[in-house]
């Protein structure tokens, strides 16, 4: 089946998009996907940026795998699909050795506290290049707190992390995502993205804190 790979459904994953174009990404860049699902992001980014290369990593490749026979899929190189934990994927990669990290897995509604804590996020520093990326997907839920924990730890390896999400999601009226976006990135072109976004969607550079 043919699915267009310019079109983004979810609104977080167009969140995602934007950050990447906000950093203006290197022509050859080398990209993380923790947590492939059917591997949406890295079919729009190697559409979006053909030089791109690959790496999608879950717990369970089955779906991700289902996903190539159900849909045209890059290959190899560009796409490399691995059944791997999230926090193996970046503890065992060597210093420096990529451009970009997307965080995109769950547990039911919320990330695994595993892919979220001081642990994984200096991992996921360490092997991000100089002026590399890490964007990931925070769910949130309204009378919980364990975003807290997940933005704090960003931010202590980080010295730039900022938060894209609709208002309501980011003031905790109600459930929903916040994608935290740790690096280098034009904020302003970000802040232009949110405000022509279809629902209510703010840029805050202190989410969480």
């Amino acid at each position: 089946m043919r699915v267009d790979p310019a079109v983004l459904d979810f609104e977080y994953m167009r969140h995602f998009s934007a950050a990447v174009d906000a950093w203006n990404p290197p022509e050859r860049m080398l990209a993380l996907h923790v947590g492939a699902g059917v591997c949406t992001m890295a079919r729009h980014l190697v559409h979006r940026y053909p030089s791109s290369r690959h790496i999608a990593v879950d717990i369970d490749a089955t779906l991700p795998e289902l996903a190539r026979q159900w849909w045209d899929l890059p290959r190899a190189p560009q796409l490399r699909i691995r059944a791997q934990d999230g926090l193996d994927a970046v503890a065992q990669r060597h210093d420096d050795s990529l451009d970009l990290v997307l965080r995109d897995a769950f547990s039911e509604a919320l990330t695994p506290s595993s892919l979220a804590d001081a642990t994984w996020w200096s991992h996921a520093r360490r092997v991000t290049r100089d002026g590399g990326l890490v964007v990931a997907n925070v769910g949130t839920v309204p009378g919980t707190h364990t975003h807290l924990a997940d933005a704090a730890a960003a931010r202590g390896a980080f010295d730039s992390v900022v938060a894209v999400g609709e208002h309501a999601v980011m003031k905790g009226r109600r459930r929903g995502n916040v994608v935290l976006v740790a690096g280098a990135v034009d904020v302003d072109a970000l802040r232009r993205y949110a405000a022509s976004a279809p629902l209510p969607t703010g840029v805050d550079p202190h989410w969480g804190a």
